[in-house]
């Protein structure tokens, strides 16, 4: 899943859950089963795909928007929106674990997968540039559960 589509699901439990110690939790769980949902990846070799101007473009544009929804979130402080901030967070937060990934391979080094890499591929499986469609229709559906709280 996209970082936008980890980042809504996370908000959008905060927001219904309300508590932290259930929320918490729950947002981190989301990030797993939702990259067991069939999701976009590009086509090609990830050696090449990482080192592509486009994706470099790519992380920066999915940084941006998951700052916007923050924006957003700040902007009209429904009830628990702080908590929606944080698991908004978190729900995205174990993509970080595949940095070194992608600073070693833009490096030309040696990537060694660890344990959380292995079992984050063997999840993932199904990423193709098909899978969008399931992202794309994964963020409407977020975006339209997310809508009535913030009026």
């Amino acid at each position: 899943m996209t970082a936008t589509n980890h980042a809504l699901t996370g908000a959008l439990i905060g927001l219904i859950i309300g508590e932290p110690l259930l929320a918490v939790p729950a947002a981190i769980a989301s990030h797993y089963l939702c990259d067991i949902l069939p999701h976009y990846a590009s086509a090609g070799d990830a050696k090449h795909v990482l080192k592509t101007k486009a994706f470099r473009n790519y992380l920066v544009t999915e940084a941006g928007i998951c700052f916007i929804l923050v924006l957003i979130l700040a902007a009209t402080q429904p009830e628990h929106w702080l908590l929606a901030c944080a698991c908004a967070f978190l729900a995205a937060a174990p993509d970080f674990l595949w940095i070194p990934r992608y600073v070693k391979t833009r490096a030309g080094t040696k990537w060694q997968p660890n344990l959380f890499s292995r079992f984050a591929l063997r999840i993932q499986w199904f990423q193709r540039p098909i899978g969008a469609v399931v992202e794309v229709a994964w963020c409407v559906a977020c975006v339209i559960l997310l809508v009535p709280f913030l009026r």
